[in-house]
């Protein structure tokens, strides 16, 4: 069992301008690039304030709410917007909707997507790993219909990572570049990451873009992270945020990114305060001598 509990999504200046100076760029960027309005998939909260920033380029939605009194508001909102025609609603758990297939009601999600928008109550890591083997499943039905998505994710960093999944993390990486950059096994800039000092927004960046990468990959799709983002959210919890495109190649064998491993070490993570995007800590630069 995990250990996340039910709670009521409250928006603030931070998580607004992520939503309309980041994420708005990057879907106005993919729309051109599919050339259609996007289909969504999502967990947008009452309010479907992603929704509603982004409606330009959409086109039908998918939505998830495990709270029954949060999914009536959801009703009411579309209704109110005008939109309740374009909406497919589902209720239930993600985590097992997706693992499933199907939501409380036997409903099932419209596959595929075009963008999927996952905001996500606690961390990522859990005892039970539902939330990886979800976004498994997820990745794994989108390769079944050799569709392209743009994947946005924002999850806050109390992970409960009871089973010291990132320290095994850590260990595969430096294996990973023993075995492909032999130059790179022994760079000390990897300690840095096992530093009990070092903030877990960087191991959480690193561990999280690696495994979209090894997930897509593995499912034809060829994986673009971009620099993750921390922030402090409504009631001073801490936030990071992902923007991933996954494109499909049709190949007989596993897909191999432009982006390397050594390119994802290098990206560096981000921190929105005040209206403004910077640096959000120096991190070690991994580069062959």
């Amino acid at each position: 069992m995990s250990d996340r509990k039910p709670q009521e999504f409250r928006t603030n200046p931070n998580k607004d301008y992520i939503r309309s100076s980041i994420d708005k760029p990057a879907i106005h960027q993919w729309r051109l690039n599919v050339q259609r309005e996007l289909h969504y998939l999502g967990l947008p909260g009452w309010e479907m304030l992603d929704i509603v920033e982004w409606q330009n380029y959409l086109d039908n939605f998918t939505t998830i709410e495990r709270v029954e009194r949060q999914q009536h508001l959801l009703f009411l909102t579309a209704n109110v917007r005008d939109v309740e025609h374009r909406l497919h609603a589902l209720y239930g758990e993600f985590d097992e909707i997706l693992r499933s297939g199907r939501d409380r009601y036997g409903r099932m999600p419209r596959w595929p997507y075009d963008l999927i928008n996952l905001d996500f109550y606690g961390g990522l890591l859990y005892s039970d790993l539902a939330r990886p083997s979800a976004l498994r499943k997820l990745v794994e039905n989108q390769a079944a219909h050799q569709r392209s998505f743009l994947q946005i994710m924002t999850h806050d960093l109390r992970d409960g990572d009871r089973g010291h999944e990132k320290r095994s993390f850590l260990s595969d990486v430096r294996k990973a570049l023993a075995r492909d950059i032999p130059a790179l096994a022994s760079n000390v800039a990897l300690d840095w990451y096992e530093r009990m000092d070092t903030p877990d927004a960087a191991r959480q960046s690193l561990y999280t873009n690696v495994f979209f990468h090894d997930l897509g990959e593995n499912s034809q799709f060829l994986v673009n992270c971009r620099p993750a983002t921390v922030y402090i959210g409504t009631g001073g919890t801490k936030m990071i945020h992902y923007v991933t495109e996954f494109i499909f190649r049709k190949s007989a064998h596993r897909a191999v990114s432009d982006q390397s491993l050594t390119d994802i070490l290098n990206l560096g993570v981000h921190e929105v305060v005040g209206g403004h995007v910077r640096t959000a800590f120096e991190t070690p630069f991994f580069g062959v001598s």
